[in-house]
């Protein structure tokens, strides 16, 4: 039986897009806790930043999952190398490795990141009242 690419491809998308996502969620994890232990004046600004930011990568990370099963996949394990992630999956019978640069989910990591802070900034209000003493 052969899988037409489109299919493979979409599964090999939903793969990469997962592992980003567990990287970056456990990078948060570990940046938050040492953010804890920082004397910062905003604090509670980047913390609450941190929380969304996380919550959204939350949410992601389980629809993504959602969408890998539907499409008859998921990750059977995972390793991590000094200079790589290795990522074996299932997809309809067939085992799949796929390996990842750790300077590459690095990189993907700061931009989704990035495109998370830019996204909550615009749904906020573009310029806070000041009040009047």
């Amino acid at each position: 039986m052969m899988i037409p690419p489109e299919e493979y491809n979409r599964f090999a998308d939903l793969i990469k897009r997962l592992v980003v996502l567990d990287v970056l969620a456990r990078a948060l994890e570990i940046d938050q806790r040492g953010m804890e232990r920082l004397p910062l004046k905003f604090g509670r600004v980047w913390k609450e930043t941190m929380a969304e930011v996380m919550q959204r990568v939350e949410q992601e990370r389980v629809q993504c999952r959602r969408q890998l099963r539907r499409c008859g996949g998921h990750i059977v394990e995972v390793r991590q190398w000094s200079d790589a992630r290795e990522v074996q999956a299932r997809f309809r019978g067939f085992f799949y490795r796929h390996w990842f640069d750790n300077e590459w989910l690095r990189s993907e990591c700061e931009e989704w990141l990035r495109s998370y802070w830019r996204e909550g900034k615009n749904t906020r209000q573009q310029t806070p009242r000041t009040r009047s003493h």
